[in-house]
C-alpha cells in the first residue's frame, strides 16, 4: 500500500476514534441516572464491539490456515475470560452500580482487544 495512503487511512481511523470517545464522554456528561450511564455504556459497547468484529474479520482474512486456527482459539478463550472476569464486577456490591462496573469492564476489556487486532500485521 502507498504510505501516503496508509498514513491517511490511519488519520481517518484515529479520527473516528477520537469522536466517538468524544460522543461517549459527552454521554455519559449529561446522563443524570445509573440508567442514563448505562445507556452510553451499552452504545459505546456496541461500537467497540463492532470495531472488534471487523478487526478480528480483516485478521483473520490476512492469515494463513495455521495462524487462523491459532487466532480462533485466542479469540475464544478471550471472550471466556472477559465473560468471567466482568461477570466478577457485575456482582461486587449487590447495587445498581454493579451494572455500571460490569457493563464499564465488558466496554474497556473489548475496547483493548480491538486496539490489539487492528494492530496485528495484515498480509
Amino acid at each position: 500500500m502507498n504510505p501516503r495512503i496508509h498514513l491517511a487511512a490511519l488519520a481517518l481511523l484515529l479520527g473516528s476514534q477520537m469522536a466517538q470517545a468524544d460522543t461517549y464522554s459527552q454521554c455519559m456528561k449529561t446522563a443524570n441516572t445509573t440508567a442514563d450511564m448505562n445507556d452510553c455504556s451499552g452504545a459505546e459497547y456496541k461500537r467497540q464491539d463492532t470495531r472488534l468484529n471487523a478487526a478480528y474479520k480483516a485478521a483473520m482474512a490476512s492469515l494463513e490456515q495455521p495462524q487462523q486456527e491459532k487466532l480462533r482459539d485466542a479469540q475464544r478463550q478471550w471472550v471466556k475470560y472477559r465473560d468471567a472476569n466482568c461477570g466478577v464486577y457485575y456482582t461486587l456490591t449487590g447495587g445498581t452500580i454493579d451494572l455500571l462496573n460490569g457493563a464499564g469492564c465488558e466496554l474497556d476489556m473489548t475496547r483493548q482487544r480491538a486496539d490489539e487486532l487492528e494492530k496485528l500485521p495484515q498480509t
